[in-house]
């Protein structure tokens, strides 16, 4: 195996090492006027891409993070990466050099994809490392950098049309893995941010948002879907976290539900484009919700 040099880490360049349905990297600037002046710790328990918390790192503020997803791929990845960046970064650079011997768009590279895909779909064989790695390399290739999966817990997103998509950010990977190195990183509902978060600590929800339509669907991000139950239940986490003296800021989408369900606390809304639809004309002109229970 090739030996992985060290990479230069240069924090105020962290930036989330996948693309996600939802992600937040548009809305940091609307964010940023949200994050309170002094915290304690940091928790955000919906954590997908973590645009946020990487966000608060780049501009240099420690803090300790308490990180969690229900999806357990995702925080195999952030484990990984958080004790062996080198380990992913080899194996990414295998996948790299493999995607790109075929030319853009080709067969051979499309059946590249799918074996990779395939591969990802057995994962019980599977160390670690190359969990992290192939959901990476899987994330930088399918279609829109979209996360799905079946009832089975199967990876079903296509291919998408790349024509040099950056598979292995090594040094972004490294500057992740320093990044991480306060945070205590752990698979676990929402529900479990009750259980750790005091008074003083900021908190960041960023739940699959409620659909405005039902083609705008896209919370499939584990077998179990995230439905509007789930949303009434956050509602009241956020509600005792409030009452607790923690910061509590959270995002949604501009729905009449989540209008109703957070009345009794700030809202603010803010201009988006929606990065999933396929049509560009379509990604834009929409409203989402900053909910937040502080000025």
């Amino acid at each position: 195996m090739p030996i992985v040099k060290a990479e230069f880490v240069d924090l105020q360049r962290v930036h989330p090492f996948m693309k996600w349905a939802g992600g937040k990297g548009q809305l940091l600037s609307e964010l940023d006027k949200l994050i309170p002046g002094e915290f304690n710790s940091y928790h955000e328990p919906l954590l997908g891409a973590g645009a946020m918390f990487f966000y608060l790192v780049s501009r240099s503020m420690k803090f300790n993070a308490y990180l969690s997803d229900t999806n357990v791929e995702l925080i195999t990845a952030y484990k990984v990466l958080k004790v062996n960046p080198k380990g992913v970064i080899e194996l990414l650079r295998r996948y790299e050099h493999e995607y790109k011997q075929y030319p853009p768009y080709s067969k051979q590279q499309r059946e590249c994809y799918y074996r990779l895909r395939e591969a990802r779909n057995k994962i019980r064989s599977s160390t670690d490392v190359e969990i992290a790695a192939r959901l990476i390399a899987l994330n930088k290739t399918c279609y829109n950098g979209l996360y799905r999966v079946n009832k089975k817990g199967k990876f079903n997103v296509p291919v998408g049309k790349y024509k040099n998509p950056l598979i292995c950010d090594s040094s972004n990977l490294e500057n992740v893995s320093s990044a991480l190195s306060r945070a205590t990183i752990f698979a676990g509902d929402y529900v479990d941010v009750i259980k750790n978060a005091q008074k003083g600590d900021f908190v960041y929800l960023d739940p699959p948002y409620d659909p405005v339509s039902y083609t705008s669907d896209f919370t499939a991000y584990t077998p179990n879907g995230f439905g509007r139950e789930n949303q009434e239940q956050l509602a009241n986490i956020f509600r005792k976290l409030a009452d607790r003296g923690c910061f509590v800021l959270l995002s949604n989408s501009n729905t009449p539900f989540i209008m109703e369900l957070y009345s009794h606390f700030r809202i603010k809304e803010v201009d988006v484009q929606r990065a999933i639809n396929c049509k560009g004309s379509k990604r834009a002109d929409h409203k989402e919700l900053l909910i937040s229970n502080y000025a």
